[in-house]
């Protein structure tokens, strides 16, 4: 890497990694729960059992909470410090990005850095605080650390380089078992697995590839260290709570992906859900749709060509990376269509390898085509935004569908939108149809073309992406977010969730909150609990909010009752129970409620 390719490197992690992280402030519902896990285990100083709302929680294990909590008390319980391990994940994906490009032979292996961090489902799962973006760049990064250390043995390389990259792959598959679970050795190892066709062959460079791959893969040292970083949480985990390894393992890993038990389908049609990540992966490649389709298909002409021609020493180790990407980017696509849980991030390992095959396998002669069709793809998506915004702003209100409405709801949320679509599509029709530029180095570089250079490309992408999040928290600020609703309420105040769990008011208020109604994902937790701790803080039926709501006011008169009500559940109420509360402010999808001073008075 130049000191040119460096510095655009970290501009880029910068601008898309790093600084989205701290534009907005928690999301409902994922983004309150992984921030208030890592908050219970400063508060309780308990870093081995994972807690949400002060009850156990097993759906994962703790890594991306433990670097939460280490950034939480470093930086303050904020929620750009909570989400501060995912600048990690973004590090980590475009490293991947770079390795495997330059293994593969990409003339300038920085754009699939770019490419990675600016592809529509990328950029999105890196800034929302959940365990994919870690989960994925630990995946990717093991498979690029898998290919080093594959490449030096074959090559007789320096032994400490290859020792170093044999311990990276392993230590990051450990890492991400130990982010999500024992998907990662799946879809890491698969790929790897299905790669070992290549190997196999009569040629010495066959036979040396198939040694370099085997060693990597059967390396002593690398499965110690992995035994060693991934097994003693498990081990001690389910010492300490019995129970754990059945409920993790079977209910929340075997159950999900080979049943329909966690109601996660893709589609109530057998095809269809099957079918489920392919406009994931079309519109999540955006604006680089057309080079990956064309990597893909150049990458697999490669793989059949190369294996009826006779070949150099050297020739099964290209052929082989080429396998092993092409198969990191279709096995995870394929494991998880035929799951029977599906949402969308579960593909984001799949966006790395197709990337760094778009970049490689990018022509000379391919001159401005390639950045011409990105820009077109760039003014699809400004023709998207701007149509989204003629239905929300040219609708009739109350008349419309559901999203309409609600967008309609939101202040200047037309507006935005709009002008998401304006810029997008500006910016699409300048790299489009604008004048022809060659990059500095005087090739046709993804993206070179349209503007007067590479760099000036990378600033304009970055700088769009920054606006898309900025818009996206003016759009859906009021349906996702709480906090601008519990700044309204006293700080010493007791809460109630009621109807829907609020993750994120937890987080906010720094207490545990009451839950009145349908506990969801708690139930686990809670199941576990006292009858009496259980009775305290879980009370199943939504119509006993005002009797919850005087208990609490009994057990602490100094402090007032304060309750987040999904609206649904809020207008399902009787009358005389709305009766005992006062609207103190509302939102789409959710009404804030104090107790009544008065009839406190009168229940007294």
């Amino acid at each position: 890497m130049t000191k040119k390719e460096r510095l655009h490197f970290f501009l880029v992690w910068l601008a898309l990694g790093l600084a989205p992280l701290f534009v907005r402030p928690l999301w409902q519902p994922d983004e309150g729960r992984y921030a208030e896990i890592p908050r219970e285990m400063l508060a309780s100083g308990d870093w081995l059992t994972p807690t949400l709302n002060y009850v156990l929680y097993f759906e994962k294990p703790p890594f991306q909470y433990w670097l939460s909590a280490i950034s939480m008390k470093l930086f303050g319980e904020s929620p750009g410090a909570a989400r501060l391990p995912l600048a990690l994940a973004a590090f980590l994906t475009m490293c991947a990005a770079w390795l495997l490009a330059r293994r593969l032979g990409g003339a300038r292996p920085i754009w699939a850095s770019f490419g990675a961090m600016s592809c529509m489902l990328l950029y999105v799962c890196s800034q929302i605080l959940t365990l994919d973006a870690l989960f994925s760049a630990l995946c990717v990064f093991s498979l690029a650390a898998a290919v080093e250390a594959v490449y030096l043995r074959f090559q007789d390389g320096d032994r400490r380089h290859i020792i170093g990259w044999t311990l990276a792959f392993y230590v990051g598959v450990a890492l991400a078992v130990l982010t999500k679970g024992p998907a990662a050795v799946v879809l890491v190892g698969g790929a790897l697995f299905f790669s070992l066709y290549a190997a196999f062959g009569a040629s010495e460079g066959h036979i040396r590839l198939r040694s370099a791959l085997l060693r990597t893969l059967l390396s002593p040292y690398g499965w110690l260290a992995f035994a060693a970083i991934a097994v003693p949480w498990f081990v001690m985990v389910e010492a300490a709570n019995p129970g754990h390894a059945h409920f993790f393992f079977y209910t929340e890993h075997f159950e999900r992906f080979t049943t329909t038990k966690h109601l996660r389908q893709g589609s109530s049609n057998p095809i269809l859900d099957k079918l489920y990540f392919v406009p994931v992966i079309l519109l999540g490649a955006m604006p680089g749709l057309c080079a990956c389709l064309m990597g893909l298909k150049r990458a697999t002409k490669f793989v059949a060509a190369s294996a009826k021609c006779p070949s150099m020493p050297d020739a099964p180790l290209g052929r082989w990376a080429v396998v092993a990407t092409l198969a990191a980017f279709a096995w995870p696509l394929l494991f998880f269509s035929l799951s029977g849980s599906k949402l969308i991030p579960y593909v984001a390992p799949c966006m790395v390898p197709l990337i760094a095959l778009a970049v490689v396998f990018e022509r000379e002669q391919d001159g401005s085509s390639p950045a011409r069709r990105m820009g077109v793809e760039m003014l699809a998506l400004g023709g998207a935004f701007l149509l989204g915004a003629a239905l929300i702003l040219l609708s009739p209100k109350g008349g419309s569908t559901r999203w309409i409405a609600d967008m309609q709801a939101v202040d200047r949320g037309g507006l935005w939108i709009l002008l998401l679509g304006l810029v997008f599509a500006m910016l699409g029709a300048w790299v489009a149809w604008g004048p022809s530029a060659k990059s500095n180095d005087g090739s046709y570089a993804m993206g070179a073309t349209g503007v007067p250079t590479a760099a000036r490309w990378m600033a304009w992408h970055c700088a769009l992406l920054l606006m898309l999040s900025i818009a996206a928290q003016r759009v859906n600020g009021a349906h996702s977010t709480i906090d601008w609703l519990v700044a309204r309420a006293p700080k010493n105040a007791q809460w109630i969730s009621h109807g829907n769990y609020f993750q994120a008011l937890p987080f906010l208020t720094k207490d545990r909150v009451t839950l009145v109604g349908d506990a969801g994902e708690l139930s686990f937790g809670r199941d576990r609990l006292g009858v009496s701790e259980r009775d305290r803080w879980f009370i199943q039926d939504g119509a006993e909010l005002t009797e919850a709501a005087l208990r609490l006011r009994q057990e602490d008169p100094a402090r007032p009752v304060w309750a987040i009500s999904e609206r649904p559940a809020w207008r399902g109420l009787p009358p005389d129970t709305q009766a005992a509360w006062e609207v103190m402010g509302e939102a789409p999808n959710k009404v804030l409620l104090r107790l009544r001073q008065d009839y406190l008075a009168r229940s007294m």
